[in-house]
């Protein structure tokens, strides 16, 4: 039994007459009810012992009832063994974190921090703040933590006070208390969680204005930007981290291990930040070598097929799962920004910029900062939740050299066991002869790598075929962007890009999206460059209320017709366009969107939804008269001031052939996701193509990312070798004979 009896001292407790009493704090109340409540509450006042408040209430409330209750309340948290050595005010500090006063200043007694600061920050508030609460500063290797301040996460300094720390296992505090944030954390302890390097990488990664100086400079350093400061916020700043160290001494949880806290001052608006433990991290990581394994797929249902595709969860819970992924210091993802939301009838986010784009001119820069991860759906959480996965997609493609590969020549490999990218990128020897004429057009999408010779090595990364139950190898060059050629060759053999990159709740899930991207832009393909002419869709008869709404709000609000062509393929996977323009004048700015799917009704819904997309461009192009646009090349620019249906009439439906209705597509799709993977191997199986797979998923992002790859389908870029894009078209009747490559459209695709 409690001794002497207090309440916790950030709490109050009031008596009320004739009902019992009631506890409250910042942001809690309890109540008890009962006499004996009423009669014992006001007599916890941290200077009688408890038994002597049962004498004083001798004869009105029963010894054991007041015994009983104290230990209630003790137990239930509001009462505690008085401490009157230490002062109220730090007791309720420590109590209030969910610690006993007492054992929270012994913990501190003996404990030191040792100090350092880089650049423009200064120790002396943090040594005046840790001197009031007799806090000790000691050398590091005496101290019990270390606490740095700084005016930049990314100062060169912090690796060697990093490796130091990993070392001599010494956990240590980051804080930055200059510039128009305030930074806090995080606090790393060695063998618990990220490390300083772990955040580089994210931070860096994120900083794409800084981290293009810093590729210029010749001592590569990231420039300095947070400059600003007022004595104020650097010695708030300060107190901050001396809490923050006094918590952690203290054994409390600070909330700052794989987490950060920033607190911009303008507005006072806070931010909390999740790091991970990249497994990979150079100095602190531990995960073993990749090795070469079977791809084991597993059933999958569908519990989601309303909006945007057939997925496993709903889009909310998606979101939450990787929500904490989002943040301009520690996140894979920037930010996630709203461009428009036709008024409730779609939705289109933006997440940070396309980190996958190598940059190394200024023109690629103001290009890469403009470029950007999208997002599209009906509801703004299905927006949200796409481009946030479109961009961990992006970012689990990326170069990081612990993936698997293979350095050797193409005439190394035995028959069948290597593909050669040629027989997936398809460029003709014709664009190879002009390569310099199509890359002096500076192009976004249509850059024509060099000629692979068979005895040149270069890395390869392996596959897994579907079709043929093994491992095929393909550049990695291919497979991922802004890799090298091989390690110190930047020679570009193979053009890598996200055509059938796709992330998922499952890897199946991301499977089937992969190649329902292949398919979509193999079917545009053979539409845009032979400019066939394709029958129109009855929308109505889909019986989709937001297919009719957009239609009507586009007629309104943007005087614009829309309507949508069927582009499905040889393959007979339903593929649509969705198409946009003026109803009256010129220019028409004619806008369009692609989707594709096994479930028509999605795939013209996800047509739609890409082409709200580009209804913000075209604003952009009327308000800046195509000074500037959300979009990097400028055949998007000449293509809305320049195209129109009676000089591109393959934009038009057909009007020779009958609207396509819902009844037209028969039912593929299973609603179980490992079957209809089956189904679309089988498909394109009967073609002579097979599936291949690499999972990109990356162990410190969790989401599954998978590249399908399916040699002879065609990318909608301009790529002009023979096969499909010539064949299909005269196979399917749609052409009496092949097009020669040099009567193409001249227009490449621009998106």
């Amino acid at each position: 039994m409690i001794k002497v009896p207090t309440y916790k001292a950030h709490l109050h407790a009031a008596s009320i007459s004739g009902e019992g009493a009631l506890i409250l704090s910042e942001d809690n109340i309890w109540a008890l009810t009962g006499t004996p409540y009423e009669k014992i509450v006001p007599l916890i006042d941290g200077h009688r012992s408890t038994d002597e408040i049962v004498d004083a209430l001798a004869g009105a409330v029963d010894a054991a009832r007041v015994y009983y209750a104290i230990g209630q309340l003790h137990e239930q948290g509001h009462v505690v063994e008085a401490t009157p050595e230490i002062e109220p005010s730090v007791a309720a500090f420590w109590q209030a974190a969910g610690v006993d006063a007492a054992s929270a200043q012994a913990a501190l007694q003996g404990k030191s921090v040792a100090l350092r600061s880089l650049g423009m920050a200064d120790v002396a508030g943090l040594r005046a703040a840790l001197d009031a609460m007799s806090i000790p500063v000691a050398p590091p290797e005496h101290a019990d933590l270390l606490v740095v301040l700084t005016d930049d996460y990314l100062r060169p300094e912090l690796a060697a006070i990093n490796a130091d720390a990993l070392q001599a296992n010494q956990p240590w505090l980051l804080a930055r208390v200059t510039g128009p944030e305030l930074w806090l954390g995080p606090l790393f302890e060695p063998g618990q969680g990220a490390c300083w390097a772990c955040l580089r990488q994210r931070l860096a990664r994120n900083r794409i204005g800084h981290g293009f100086v810093a590729q210029k400079d010749p001592l590569s350093l990231f420039p300095l930007t947070a400059q600003s400061m007022l004595p104020t916020t650097q010695a708030a700043a300060s107190s901050m981290a001396a809490t923050a160290a006094a918590q952690f001494l203290a054994g409390v949880a600070t909330g700052l291990r794989d987490s950060m806290r920033s607190l911009r001052w303008s507005g006072f608006v806070p931010h909390a930040h999740a790091l991970v433990r990249h497994p990979y991290c150079p100095a602190c990581g531990s995960a073993d070598e990749p090795t070469l394994q079977a791809l084991r797929l597993s059933p999958g249902t569908a519990g989601f097929v309303r909006d945007g595709g057939h997925r496993s969860v709903a889009p909310e819970e998606t979101l939450k799962k990787y929500e904490h992924l989002i943040s301009p210091i520690t996140g894979v993802v920037s930010r996630l920004e709203p461009v428009s939301s036709a008024d409730g009838i779609a939705h289109v986010y933006m997440a940070g910029h396309n980190s996958a784009v190598k940059l190394e001119h200024v023109q690629q820069l103001k290009q890469g900062l403009r470029s950007a991860s999208a997002g599209k759906g009906v509801s703004e959480t299905q927006a949200k939740t796409s481009a946030l996965c479109e961009a961990i997609e992006r970012y689990s493609g990326e170069f990081t050299g612990t993936e698997l590969r293979r350095t050797c020549a193409f005439s190394d490999w035995k028959e069948g066991e290597a593909i050669h990218p040629r027989d997936i990128m398809f460029y003709s020897q014709r664009q190879y002869a002009e390569r310099a004429v199509w890359n002096a057009k500076h192009s976004h999408f249509n850059n024509v790598p060099e000629w692979l010779d068979d005895d040149v090595a270069i890395d390869w990364t392996p596959l897994w075929s579907l079709t043929a139950q093994r491992h095929k190898y393909v550049p990695t060059q291919l497979a991922y962007y802004q890799a090298p050629a091989k390690d110190g060759d930047p020679r570009f053999y193979s053009a890598g890009c996200s055509n059938g990159n796709a992330s998922g709740n499952t890897l199946e899930e991301a499977i089937l999206q992969g190649f329902f991207e292949l398919v979509e832009r193999d079917a545009v393909a053979l539409w845009w460059y032979n400019r066939l002419s394709r029958p129109g869709v009855d929308i109505a008869s889909f019986r989709e209320p937001f297919l009719l709404r957009m239609q009507e709000h586009y007629r309104q609000r943007y005087q614009r017709r829309i309507w949508a062509l069927d582009v499905t393929s040889d393959l007979g996977i339903p593929a649509f366009v969705a198409v946009s323009k003026l109803a009256e004048g010129e220019p028409e700015q004619i806008l369009f969107g692609l989707g594709c799917h096994l479930d028509a009704r999605i795939a013209l819904q996800r047509a739609f939804a890409e082409m709200n997309q580009m209804i913000g461009l075209a604003d952009a192009a009327n308000a800046m008269e195509g000074a500037a646009l959300h979009a990097q090349d400028t055949d998007l620019l000449n293509w809305l001031n320049h195209a129109t249906t009676a000089n591109q009439p393959y934009m038009a439906a057909d009007p020779e052939q009958r609207l396509k209705c819902l009844g037209d597509y028969p039912v593929q799709h299973s609603g179980e996701f490992l079957q209809d993977i089956h189904h679309c191997r089988g498909i394109v199986e009967s073609k002579g193509m097979e599936m291949l797979v690499l999972n990109q998923t990356r162990p410190d992002i969790g989401m599954p990312v998978a590249k399908v790859v399916v040699p002879g389908l065609r990318h909608f870029w301009a790529r002009f070798a023979p096969g499909r894009l010539y064949d299909v078209p005269v196979r399917m009747g749609w052409l009496d004979k092949p097009l020669p490559e040099e009567a193409l459209n001249p227009i490449p695709i621009f998106i």
